[in-house]
């Protein structure tokens, strides 16, 4: 009897001595190349890393780690060696675990606007952990994130810089483990321009000694990328461009509502892409609209009529619906010249293929849109309203586009008429400095010979720019200005006032966040923006929608009679393009 006790005494203790010296399985990834436990989606490249290789990002490619959708979830420690080669601009993801259009939030770190690390924790809303110092581009930094039951810390190169009470565990989700950005609904985003290396994550809350025991000081850098500026400038570099905040709001402006977004009672979904023009006293706005997803065959160009300036407005009406098998009509621009009310809309089959613009001229007797067919095609997406030249052309500016793609260029574009015949262009396509990724919706403002190409970055919250001396025939190579703007096409023209205008979100340190909308202007007779202000804030005690989260996007703009209509989209804080149409419009002598 003495005996079996004795036995399983030991065993007892055999067992215990082997937990308690039994190490936690840990997951590493080197990143010294990408391998089988990796998708690589965009363009990763290999350099010197803290240890070893390391990969580099692009600032438009990510790493997804296979696999990795069961780990990191209750008790975990992740840590990550990362060398970041820009640190303005949008937040850039550099480990996470999110997928938001699946409602799959989990954690990340990530690069602030301003510089700095902060680490999120889905916490019902989003509970963070900010990093006081400021990171220094081309060098690298440790990260290490450690969450327990109730706590999470942060840590950077080997010291605690802060922490967080939860109130709930971190849950788990079927999004996977993604490094230099998120891929969600087949887009690449948060995404990071640098090295990363050293990625570990272990099942459990290591302590401070053992996050520091990790952390050895590595002195290399990398080269940080050349930018690939234009030859000019757009902003005032002698003026300061202050944060949204801090940005004055203009007086005075009317706001109106073209077509609140209403699916329950209209069954559409999507609706973006507002255009106006002033046609015999009536203004008119159109949309594209959509009881379908964005994107797809279903889409039509309808639009409205006001007779008191948007107050109110008719009906919803329709160019085209796109009755052609497989093709949808979307939105697009206006015109008004000798009499007529043209209207031109980007098109294309399927889900984005072979996209072209189409004309449409309006026969007021019976309300009837004609139909003049395809009139630009090399994709090209009219997305501003043309505008007559001095040589008896009109011009006006889109992106040549192709189907979706998170590595592809779609450059802006420009096309010209054959005088006063709008059933007669020529496509211009713009030349872009090699490795810009860009979603090049683009916007013009007129000088004479000369004009100015303003287009959205694909890769970053900045504004591209290329210049044509010659009516838009040949131009500058677009190339990245000194003026922050949010990822969204603009609209910009020239005022009667001779002033120089561009309507976005243009702010200090404000990512890609599609608020507040603003309004540059310049000085009378200068060719660049030196003033900026807030024509409306997400949150808004006026006409339209307000949400902290609201996106204001897409906007257009046409001078009437002293005064600038700008139409824009508002998602209200909803996901995507599911927007109402607004409007506001700005007494011209405000814009001083």
């Amino acid at each position: 009897m003495l005996e079996r006790t004795m036995c399983s005494f030991m065993l007892r203790l055999c067992l215990l001595a082997f937990l308690l010296t039994t190490e936690v399985h840990a997951e590493t990834w080197s990143l010294d190349a990408v391998d089988d436990s990796m998708t690589a989606r965009g363009v990763v490249k290999t350099a010197v890393g803290a240890a070893g290789g390391c990969l580099k990002l692009d600032g438009a490619s990510l790493i997804e780690l296979k696999d990795s959708a069961k780990l990191a979830s209750g008790a975990f420690t992740v840590s990550v060696w990362f060398n970041p080669y820009a640190l303005e601009g949008g937040q850039q993801m550099v480990v996470g675990k999110n997928r938001y259009s699946r409602g799959e939030r989990q954690w990340g770190l990530i690069l602030e606007p301003d510089g700095r690390l902060k680490a999120f924790l889905h916490q019902g809303g989003w509970s963070t952990i900010s990093c006081a110092e400021t990171l220094k581009a081309g060098s690298w930094h440790f990260a290490a994130l450690v969450v327990d039951s109730g706590l999470a810390r942060l840590f950077l190169n080997g010291k605690p810089v802060g922490e967080v009470k939860l109130k709930m565990p971190i849950l788990a989700t079927e999004a996977p483990i993604t490094l230099g950005g998120i891929f969600d609904e087949g887009k690449a985003r948060q995404t990071f321009l640098g090295a990363l290396d050293e990625v570990r994550i272990e099942p459990r809350a290591m302590s401070a000694e053992e996050i520091a025991a990790l952390f050895k000081p590595v002195t290399s850098t990398h080269e940080l990328p050349k930018p690939k500026t234009a030859d000019f400038p757009l902003w005032d570099a002698s003026q300061k461009l202050a944060e949204a905040k801090e940005l004055p709001v203009l007086e005075g402006v009317a706001f109106h509502i073209i077509k609140k977004w209403d699916k329950e009672a209209d069954g559409y979904t999507f609706l973006h892409g507002v255009g106006l023009c002033w046609h015999k006293g009536k203004l008119y706005a159109s949309i594209g609209h959509n009881k379908g997803d964005e994107n797809t065959v279903t889409e039509e160009a309808q639009y409205r009529v006001s007779e008191d300036g948007g107050q109110t407005w008719s009906e919803l009406r329709v160019i085209d619906a796109g009755e052609e098998k497989d093709l949808a009509v979307s939105h697009g621009v206006f015109v008004s010249h000798g009499g007529k009310l043209w209207a031109f809309h980007g098109a294309y089959y399927n889900h984005m293929e072979r996209i072209h613009t189409r004309a449409y001229s309006l026969d007021e007797t019976t309300g009837e849109w004609v139909k003049h067919g395809v009139v630009i095609e090399n994709g090209f997406w009219a997305l501003n309203q043309p505008v007559k030249m001095r040589d008896g052309n009109w011009i006006m500016p889109g992106i040549s586009a192709g189907p979706y793609s998170n590595t592809g260029v779609f450059p802006a574009a420009v096309a010209i008429s054959h005088g006063d015949d709008f059933t007669k262009w020529d496509f211009v396509g713009i030349p872009v400095h090699d490795g810009i990724r860009l979603w090049g919706e683009s916007s013009i403002i007129l000088d004479g010979p000369n004009v100015l190409n303003i287009a959205r970055y694909g890769g970053k919250p900045l504004a591209l720019i290329s210049k044509s001396t010659d009516y838009g025939r040949t131009w500058t190579t677009m190339g990245e200005s000194n003026l922050p703007m949010t990822t969204s096409k603009p609209a910009a023209g020239m005022l009667s006032n001779g002033r120089r205008y561009l309507v976005c979100t243009n702010a200090a340190n404000n990512g890609g966040r599609r608020a507040p909308l603003t309004i540059a202007i310049s000085e009378p007779g200068k060719e660049v923006l030196s003033k900026v202000f807030v024509i409306r804030h997400a949150e808004h005690s006026g006409p339209g929608e307000s949400n902290p989260k609201a996106s204001l996007s897409y906007p257009c703009a046409t001078e009437h009679d002293g005064k600038l209509y700008i139409g824009f989209s508002n998602n209200g804080g909803r996901k995507g393009n599911l927007n109402s149409a607004e409007m506001a419009v700005i007494p011209i002598e405000r814009l001083k």
